[in-house]
Protein backbone atom coordinates (compact mmCIF):
# COMPACT_ATOMS: atom_id res chain seq x y z
CA UNK A 1 0.00 0.00 0.00
CA UNK A 2 0.97 3.10 -0.70
CA UNK A 3 1.69 5.86 1.96
CA UNK A 4 -1.14 8.59 2.42
CA UNK A 5 -0.16 11.96 0.45
CA UNK A 6 0.74 14.73 3.10
CA UNK A 7 -1.41 17.64 2.53
CA UNK A 8 1.69 20.52 1.20
CA UNK A 9 2.07 23.61 3.20
CA UNK A 10 1.74 26.94 1.03
CA UNK A 11 5.30 28.63 0.95
CA UNK A 12 5.52 31.50 3.48
CA UNK A 13 5.41 34.90 1.96
CA UNK A 14 8.79 37.05 1.89
CA UNK A 15 9.44 39.05 3.88
CA UNK A 16 8.79 42.62 2.47
CA UNK A 17 11.67 44.86 1.51
CA UNK A 18 13.17 47.18 3.90
CA UNK A 19 11.54 50.60 3.63
CA UNK A 20 13.61 53.15 2.03
CA UNK A 21 15.55 56.07 3.45
CA UNK A 22 13.48 59.08 2.51
CA UNK A 23 16.05 61.20 4.26
CA UNK A 24 17.15 64.69 0.95
CA UNK A 25 20.57 62.83 1.28
CA UNK A 26 19.51 59.30 -0.05
CA UNK A 27 21.04 58.46 -3.74
CA UNK A 28 16.94 57.86 -4.49
CA UNK A 29 16.42 61.55 -4.03
CA UNK A 30 19.86 63.58 -4.09
CA UNK A 31 19.28 63.75 -7.76
CA UNK A 32 15.94 65.22 -7.35
CA UNK A 33 15.12 68.95 -6.70
CA UNK A 34 13.72 70.17 -3.18
CA UNK A 35 10.03 71.07 -3.78
CA UNK A 36 10.13 73.31 -0.19
CA UNK A 37 12.60 75.55 -1.56
CA UNK A 38 11.74 77.81 -4.82
CA UNK A 39 13.71 76.62 -8.09
CA UNK A 40 16.51 79.25 -9.09
CA UNK A 41 15.70 78.10 -12.24
CA UNK A 42 12.35 78.72 -12.01
CA UNK A 43 12.89 82.24 -10.89
CA UNK A 44 15.48 82.92 -14.03
CA UNK A 45 12.68 82.22 -15.93
CA UNK A 46 10.08 83.89 -14.38
CA UNK A 47 12.63 87.18 -13.81
CA UNK A 48 14.35 88.02 -17.07
CA UNK A 49 17.38 89.55 -17.19
CA UNK A 50 15.70 91.83 -20.19
CA UNK A 51 12.77 92.80 -18.24
CA UNK A 52 12.81 92.38 -14.49
CA UNK A 53 15.96 91.63 -12.79
CA UNK A 54 15.79 89.22 -9.72
CA UNK A 55 14.82 90.56 -6.58
CA UNK A 56 17.39 91.79 -3.74
CA UNK A 57 19.93 92.51 -6.71
CA UNK A 58 21.92 95.55 -7.21
CA UNK A 59 20.16 95.50 -11.06
CA UNK A 60 16.59 95.21 -9.37
CA UNK A 61 17.56 98.60 -7.27
CA UNK A 62 18.76 100.36 -10.78
CA UNK A 63 15.76 99.18 -12.39
CA UNK A 64 13.22 100.80 -9.57
CA UNK A 65 14.93 103.95 -9.72
CA UNK A 66 14.91 103.91 -13.46
CA UNK A 67 11.05 102.89 -13.69
CA UNK A 68 10.22 105.36 -11.08
CA UNK A 69 12.15 108.68 -13.08
CA UNK A 70 10.02 107.25 -16.22
CA UNK A 71 6.92 107.75 -14.57
CA UNK A 72 8.24 111.45 -13.12
CA UNK A 73 9.28 112.27 -16.52
CA UNK A 74 6.32 110.82 -17.84
CA UNK A 75 4.39 112.99 -15.51
CA UNK A 76 6.61 115.96 -15.66
CA UNK A 77 5.30 115.77 -19.62
CA UNK A 78 1.61 115.72 -18.97
CA UNK A 79 2.12 118.89 -16.89
CA UNK A 80 3.97 120.25 -19.90
CA UNK A 81 1.28 119.88 -22.19
CA UNK A 82 -1.40 121.06 -19.76
CA UNK A 83 0.57 124.26 -19.28
CA UNK A 84 0.99 124.61 -22.77
CA UNK A 85 -2.66 124.32 -23.72
CA UNK A 86 -3.57 126.70 -20.67
CA UNK A 87 -1.30 129.62 -21.81
CA UNK A 88 -2.81 128.81 -25.72
CA UNK A 89 -6.14 129.41 -24.08
CA UNK A 90 -4.99 132.97 -22.44
CA UNK A 91 -3.45 134.01 -25.97
CA UNK A 92 -6.50 133.22 -27.31
CA UNK A 93 -8.84 135.21 -24.77
CA UNK A 94 -6.93 138.00 -24.74
CA UNK A 95 -6.73 138.45 -28.66
CA UNK A 96 -10.63 137.81 -28.39
CA UNK A 97 -10.89 140.64 -25.86
CA UNK A 98 -8.11 143.28 -27.90
CA UNK A 99 -11.08 142.41 -30.74
CA UNK A 100 -13.85 143.16 -28.60
CA UNK A 101 -12.60 146.48 -27.90
CA UNK A 102 -11.77 147.48 -31.31
CA UNK A 103 -15.21 146.49 -32.59
CA UNK A 104 -16.57 148.23 -30.20
CA UNK A 105 -14.99 151.67 -31.17
CA UNK A 106 -15.88 151.12 -33.99
CA UNK A 107 -19.28 151.05 -33.33
CA UNK A 108 -18.96 153.93 -31.08
CA UNK A 109 -17.93 155.95 -34.34
CA UNK A 110 -19.89 154.85 -37.24
CA UNK A 111 -23.32 155.28 -34.72
CA UNK A 112 -22.04 159.08 -34.36
CA UNK A 113 -21.26 159.68 -37.70
CA UNK A 114 -24.73 158.43 -38.49
CA UNK A 115 -26.88 159.88 -35.88
CA UNK A 116 -24.78 163.29 -36.44
CA UNK A 117 -24.87 163.41 -40.34
CA UNK A 118 -28.54 162.65 -39.93
CA UNK A 119 -29.17 165.47 -37.33
CA UNK A 120 -27.52 167.85 -40.03
CA UNK A 121 -29.73 167.13 -42.75
CA UNK A 122 -31.44 169.92 -43.44
CA UNK A 123 -32.35 172.13 -46.26
CA UNK A 124 -33.24 175.81 -46.65
CA UNK A 125 -35.15 177.79 -48.88
CA UNK A 126 -38.57 177.13 -50.46
CA UNK A 127 -37.73 173.72 -51.25
CA UNK A 128 -35.86 173.19 -47.57
CA UNK A 129 -36.34 169.71 -45.99
CA UNK A 130 -35.56 168.30 -42.60
CA UNK A 131 -35.25 164.82 -41.53
CA UNK A 132 -37.74 165.34 -38.26
CA UNK A 133 -40.42 164.96 -40.93
CA UNK A 134 -39.98 161.50 -41.58
CA UNK A 135 -40.58 158.66 -38.89
CA UNK A 136 -38.09 156.79 -41.21
CA UNK A 137 -35.33 159.21 -39.97
CA UNK A 138 -36.31 159.32 -36.79
CA UNK A 139 -36.39 156.14 -35.78
CA UNK A 140 -32.54 155.59 -37.63
CA UNK A 141 -31.34 158.87 -35.87
CA UNK A 142 -32.98 157.19 -32.43
CA UNK A 143 -31.31 153.80 -32.70
CA UNK A 144 -27.94 155.16 -33.89
CA UNK A 145 -28.18 157.34 -30.90
CA UNK A 146 -28.82 154.21 -28.16
CA UNK A 147 -25.99 152.20 -30.25
CA UNK A 148 -23.70 155.13 -29.83
CA UNK A 149 -24.45 155.21 -25.80
CA UNK A 150 -24.50 151.59 -25.69
CA UNK A 151 -20.83 150.88 -27.43
CA UNK A 152 -19.31 153.30 -25.48
CA UNK A 153 -20.00 152.00 -22.56
CA UNK A 154 -19.17 148.36 -23.77
CA UNK A 155 -15.80 149.88 -25.44
CA UNK A 156 -15.18 151.72 -21.80
CA UNK A 157 -15.37 148.59 -19.91
CA UNK A 158 -13.36 146.66 -21.79
CA UNK A 159 -10.35 148.93 -22.10
CA UNK A 160 -11.14 149.08 -18.41
CA UNK A 161 -11.13 145.09 -18.53
CA UNK A 162 -7.72 144.65 -20.57
CA UNK A 163 -6.21 147.11 -18.07
CA UNK A 164 -6.93 146.34 -14.85
CA UNK A 165 -8.47 142.80 -15.47
CA UNK A 166 -12.13 143.73 -13.80
CA UNK A 167 -15.56 144.68 -15.11
CA UNK A 168 -16.98 148.07 -14.22
CA UNK A 169 -20.31 145.89 -13.49
CA UNK A 170 -19.60 142.67 -12.11
CA UNK A 171 -22.78 140.26 -12.36
CA UNK A 172 -22.90 136.53 -13.06
CA UNK A 173 -25.41 137.33 -15.71
CA UNK A 174 -23.02 139.87 -17.91
CA UNK A 175 -22.32 137.60 -20.82
CA UNK A 176 -25.82 136.77 -21.10
CA UNK A 177 -26.94 140.88 -20.97
CA UNK A 178 -24.32 141.56 -23.34
CA UNK A 179 -25.57 138.70 -26.08
CA UNK A 180 -29.08 139.82 -26.04
CA UNK A 181 -28.28 143.65 -25.74
CA UNK A 182 -25.81 143.25 -28.92
CA UNK A 183 -28.56 141.22 -30.99
CA UNK A 184 -31.40 143.70 -30.14
CA UNK A 185 -29.28 147.04 -31.21
CA UNK A 186 -28.65 144.58 -34.73
CA UNK A 187 -31.71 143.87 -35.61
CA UNK A 188 -33.22 147.12 -34.55
CA UNK A 189 -30.59 148.42 -36.70
CA UNK A 190 -31.22 146.85 -40.05
CA UNK A 191 -34.58 147.61 -39.21
CA UNK A 192 -34.10 151.51 -39.36
CA UNK A 193 -31.37 151.56 -41.76
CA UNK A 194 -33.78 149.65 -44.41
CA UNK A 195 -36.68 151.85 -43.48
CA UNK A 196 -34.80 154.79 -44.36
CA UNK A 197 -32.90 153.62 -47.15
CA UNK A 198 -36.77 152.71 -48.70
CA UNK A 199 -37.73 156.68 -47.86
CA UNK A 200 -34.32 157.76 -49.65
CA UNK A 201 -35.02 155.77 -53.15
CA UNK A 202 -38.58 156.67 -52.71
CA UNK A 203 -37.46 160.21 -52.75
CA UNK A 204 -34.66 159.86 -55.57
CA UNK A 205 -37.67 158.41 -57.60
CA UNK A 206 -40.09 160.89 -57.35
CA UNK A 207 -37.80 164.13 -56.74
CA UNK A 208 -33.96 163.05 -57.78
CA UNK A 209 -31.12 163.46 -56.06
CA UNK A 210 -30.14 166.99 -54.00
CA UNK A 211 -28.23 167.03 -51.14
CA UNK A 212 -31.00 166.41 -48.57
CA UNK A 213 -30.94 162.71 -49.90
CA UNK A 214 -27.03 162.94 -50.26
CA UNK A 215 -26.45 163.60 -46.46
CA UNK A 216 -29.44 160.83 -45.84
CA UNK A 217 -27.51 158.13 -47.91
CA UNK A 218 -24.32 158.70 -46.07
CA UNK A 219 -26.65 158.30 -42.53
CA UNK A 220 -27.68 155.38 -43.57
CA UNK A 221 -24.21 153.68 -44.98
CA UNK A 222 -23.09 154.34 -41.34
CA UNK A 223 -25.83 152.76 -40.23
CA UNK A 224 -25.18 149.65 -42.19
CA UNK A 225 -21.92 149.32 -40.98
CA UNK A 226 -23.22 149.71 -37.69
CA UNK A 227 -25.68 146.72 -38.04
CA UNK A 228 -22.18 144.59 -39.24
CA UNK A 229 -20.28 145.72 -36.07
CA UNK A 230 -22.54 144.84 -33.84
CA UNK A 231 -23.53 141.63 -35.64
CA UNK A 232 -19.56 140.10 -35.03
CA UNK A 233 -20.17 141.96 -31.07
CA UNK A 234 -23.00 139.59 -30.87
CA UNK A 235 -20.77 136.45 -32.11
CA UNK A 236 -18.17 137.06 -29.97
CA UNK A 237 -21.08 137.56 -26.92
CA UNK A 238 -21.79 134.43 -27.79
CA UNK A 239 -18.46 132.73 -28.01
CA UNK A 240 -17.98 134.67 -24.29
CA UNK A 241 -20.79 132.90 -22.92
CA UNK A 242 -19.99 129.45 -24.14
CA UNK A 243 -16.41 130.01 -22.60
CA UNK A 244 -17.46 132.53 -20.02
CA UNK A 245 -15.03 132.84 -16.46
CA UNK A 246 -17.55 134.75 -13.72
CA UNK A 247 -14.48 137.78 -13.27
Amino acid sequence: MKPPKQPSTPPLPSPPPPPMDESPLTPLRSDQPDRTKPSTASLESYYSPLTTPLPGSPTAATSHVINLGSVAAARGGERGVVEEMVVRRERKEERVRCVGVVIRVCEVVLCLISFSVLAADRTQGWSGDSFDRYKEYRFCLSINVIGFVYAGFQALDQAYHLATGKHLVMHHLRHHFDFVIDQVLAYLLISASSAAATRVVDWELNWGKDAFTEKASASVSMSFLAFIAFAISSLISGYNICNREFA
